[in-house]
């Protein structure tokens, strides 16, 4: 024989034993997550333990969700939608049944609000494409503003302005 059953049998044998020496008789059983830190801390040398409480990840969490709920929104017309997806950590896709394969995004943190100057340089989405413009004029009556778009559109390394493309954008 070449050994190998004697070495396994060793070491079912000494797993034997461990286990023995762990087990309790069952009017001394650990039912609660601090006896078992407390056994563990006492039992297994060598290891080091962290007891968090259940106090402690109950406070974690409703810190984390009243921060979520003070940044968001109420999504317009929830009543309509019958199912939610979340698509990111702050959009989700609301569908008007659950079998419909149209679909809303709505975000739920709330708009940051600027402050915008004329000769202000901004990026905006027009017509399906970004663009950087320049602010011409704000129109606090119609709440929107007059740009003057940089050309061409999206990502360039060298940009022009047109006087010719005036646009009011919300």
């Amino acid at each position: 024989m070449c050994g190998c059953s004697d070495l396994f049998t060793n070491l079912c044998d000494r797993l034997q034993q461990t286990k023995a020496s762990l087990q309790r008789p069952y009017t001394n059983q650990i039912l609660a997550s601090a006896e078992i830190f407390e056994f563990c801390q006492e039992h297994l040398k060598g290891i080091t333990f962290t007891c968090i409480k259940d106090e402690e990840i109950i406070q974690h969490h409703n810190n984390k969700l009243l921060n979520r709920f003070e940044n968001s929104v109420a999504i317009t017309g929830a009543r309509s939608f019958h199912c939610f997806v979340p698509v990111s950590e702050s959009n989700l896709r609301c569908f008007i049944t659950s079998q419909v394969r149209e679909y809303e995004i709505h975000s739920t943190t709330k708009a940051v609000q600027i402050t915008l100057h004329t000769r202000d340089s901004i990026a905006c989405v027009y017509d399906g494409q970004w663009w950087l413009a320049e602010v011409n004029d704000i129109s606090d009556i119609n709440k929107d503003v007059l740009v003057i778009f940089y050309h061409p559109a999206g990502p360039r390394t060298a940009l022009r302005k047109r006087r010719k493309t005036k646009l009011g954008c919300p």
